[in-house]
């Protein structure tokens, strides 16, 4: 499972080597110049990048769908997330239908015609997230990939219980989107053994060295947000050069 390692944009020359696997955010390619410069490198040079849509960090529901072309087309990415609900999966469903007829999304699809389009599974218990999941898993509607977010721990206690559930039915490669603050490094070793499951993002080893903390004190990470915001200055890059080796080799990545 590779590991996507999510950087405020000061950080991102210390910590994005460690990984070609990346998941970058539209709103920050839209209105930051260097994070979308950098990202636009790591593309040409390559790199497998996951355009998010940005539901969790902007309070559960994600930027536009023009905005999301706007920042494909300004990165060229690998994969493109298309707009979710957190907890919704009516709405997600009804948004990913009206996707897939936009012009928005046509014209993405000229520019970009091998990029590859993902949907977040949504749900608010255990039962509405595995219709959606079914839903979604089709392999005829148009979804080339999955994402499992980290909320999904919520619903069945740790993610890698419903990992469990789906993989024998799964069709499509999965992305686990964030970690929950609940979840071990044992729960992410553990999630790294479903082969579907290619690749996870979160902060937190960068978050840690911010804090300076090591990942083996990964359980002692205070709660937070906008991190991926913030100027994160006066970092000890040396720890954070270690969380970041450290927990690309927990990912088995």
């Amino acid at each position: 499972m590779k590991a996507a390692l999510v950087s405020p944009t000061s950080l991102l020359s210390h910590v994005q080597p460690h990984s070609n696997y990346h998941l970058i955010l539209a709103y920050k390619v839209i209105y930051e110049r260097k994070y979308q410069e950098f990202y636009a490198g790591r593309s040409k040079a390559g790199d497998y990048i996951i355009l998010d849509n940005g539901a969790v960090e902007k309070k559960g529901r994600s930027v536009p769908l023009k905005d999301i072309v706007l920042a494909a087309i300004l990165t060229r990415p690998s994969v493109v997330v298309l707009p979710d609900y957190l907890f919704d999966s009516d709405r997600t469903l009804d948004e990913l239908e009206n996707a897939l007829r936009s012009p928005q999304l046509r014209f993405l699809r000229r520019i970009l015609p091998e990029v590859k389009l993902c949907v977040v599974v949504q749900g608010v218990d255990q039962d509405d997230w595995l219709e959606c999941f079914h839903i979604l898993n089709d392999p005829k509607n148009g979804i080339d990939a999955l994402g499992i977010p980290k909320i999904t721990g919520q619903l069945f206690g740790h993610r890698w219980v419903v990992l469990e559930k789906i993989q024998r039915k799964v069709k499509k490669p999965c992305h686990l989107f964030g970690v929950w603050w609940k979840d071990s490094l044992d729960d992410l070793r553990r999630e790294s053994e479903f082969s579907f499951a290619v690749g996870v993002d979160t902060p937190k080893p960068i978050r840690l060295a911010a804090y300076g903390l090591g990942l083996d004190e990964w359980s002692k990470m205070p709660r937070g947000r906008d991190f991926v915001d913030s100027s994160a200055n006066d970092i000890d890059l040396e720890l954070l050069e270690r969380n970041c080796k450290g927990f690309v080799e927990v990912c088995k990545g």
